[in-house]
């Protein structure tokens, strides 16, 4: 973007934040178009300073940008503290050149920041690179370090930026982790997250499968913690979009068509429709068949196939299912890696498999005839059961 470009930006900005000022009317500093002038500015800044091209104009730049985060702040509640902290981030730079750009107010808060603060943040780095930070370091214990910055960036970003929808699947991933530590309220923010996510994202975003495989495997989660069925639809919804947003050698489709499996058998479990199951069956093989049986997660497509040929069984009395459910847990476990977390719930299934097959062989009282079975009907029910996506 020219010079003359962003002067425009610049003006725009400061117009907008002039009329709240007139008016009291604070819809044009909390528009989406002002957030997203505000992103220009720092992501011009970004690049020139990267370039060595940074002058008066960046310091006055990150000044507005902050200003209207500063005046969204004193705007919202003060247990919103999200603008004040994206303010700061931005104010530290022009602080240190020349204090009379940020409001005084914030003088003695800034006096002990340097532009090196030691967060993830906008003016450091692209909100892409913020994604993928996070992503790769949430894994180490540092979840819950990684929530504030990756709120504060997503505030930054108008949802139209290409940065907004990795930002917010990054967060989704934070409050899922710490969803699986006990938070309380952290699946919630995890859905929350990933639903802006999802209707922030481009269409030809790479993330795109794997985001929506994310917010169908929480959705499904929280069907099975509260019984929503809205949850439900949701998750069979958002696993569908993921399955079709994969191409048949994305790494990422096995484990789409497994959540989406599970979505499944919840549905199967919920209203006992034929097709369903079968739908459950088929998308299990192809994860199978998919999978590079040396992943990680292998083993869990496995299991939620297995699970399905269980529940096919159970609803026909046909061994076959139970032969290949059988064949589809053993050849996981060859191809698996000996220390495979998910290797003793194979063998678990494996054998309630075995179980399955004796009873299905042996009679009941070998004095007395079985009661004929209800067409179409196996023998009773059982809990066939299946593991999440990790």
């Amino acid at each position: 973007m020219g010079e003359p470009r962003l002067d425009h930006v610049l003006d725009s900005l400061r117009s907008r934040m002039a009329a709240f000022e007139d008016s009291g009317d604070p819809s044009g500093v909390f528009s989406d178009a002002a957030t997203g002038e505000a992103a220009l500015l720092i992501d011009a800044v970004r690049e020139r300073t990267s370039a060595g091209l940074a002058d008066a104009w960046d310091d006055a730049a990150l000044a507005t940008a902050g200003r209207l985060h500063w005046k969204r702040h004193l705007t919202v509640p003060p247990s919103d503290t999200l603008h004040d902290e994206a303010a700061l981030i931005l104010f530290i730079r022009p602080f240190q050149a020349d204090r009379s750009l940020v409001p005084e107010v914030v003088w003695s808060r800034l006096a002990g920041l340097t532009k090196e603060a030691g967060r993830l943040n906008l003016v450091e780095l692209p909100a892409e690179e913020i994604a993928e930070v996070a992503e790769a370091a949430a894994g180490h214990g540092l979840a819950q370090d990684l929530v504030l910055p990756l709120r504060v960036a997503a505030a930054m970003l108008p949802d139209r930026h290409p940065g907004c929808a990795p930002v917010l699947s990054a967060l989704a991933s934070v409050h899922h982790l710490l969803h699986g530590d006990g938070r309380e309220g952290a699946l919630d923010a995890a859905i929350e997250a990933a639903d802006r996510a999802a209707a922030a994202m481009a269409d030809d975003w790479p993330g795109r499968a794997v985001l929506l495989s994310r917010l169908g495997l929480f959705r499904w989660e929280r069907y099975n913690r509260d019984g929503d069925e809205a949850d439900l639809t949701a998750s069979e919804k958002a696993n569908r979009a993921a399955v079709r947003a994969c191409g048949d050698g994305d790494p990422a489709r096995p484990g789409c068509l497994h959540n989406l499996v599970i979505a499944l058998l919840s549905r199967y479990e919920r209203t006992p429709e034929p097709a369903v199951l079968a739908q459950a069956v088929e998308a299990g093989r192809e994860a199978v068949r998919a999978a590079d049986p040396a992943r990680r997660a292998a083993p869990l497509y496995a299991l939620s196939l297995a699970a399905a040929l269980g529940l096919s069984f159970d609803r026909t009395g046909d061994p076959a299912a139970l032969a290949e459910a059988e064949r589809a847990l053993t050849a996981v476990l060859a191809g698996a890696a000996a220390d495979n977390p998910y290797l003793p719930l194979v063998r678990a299934r494996l054998d309630e498999l075995t179980d399955a097959a004796v009873a299905e062989a042996a009679p009941d009282d070998s004095e007395r005839p079985e009661p004929p079975r209800p067409p179409g009907r196996g023998r009773g029910p059982r809990k066939w059961r299946w593991a999440r996506a990790g």
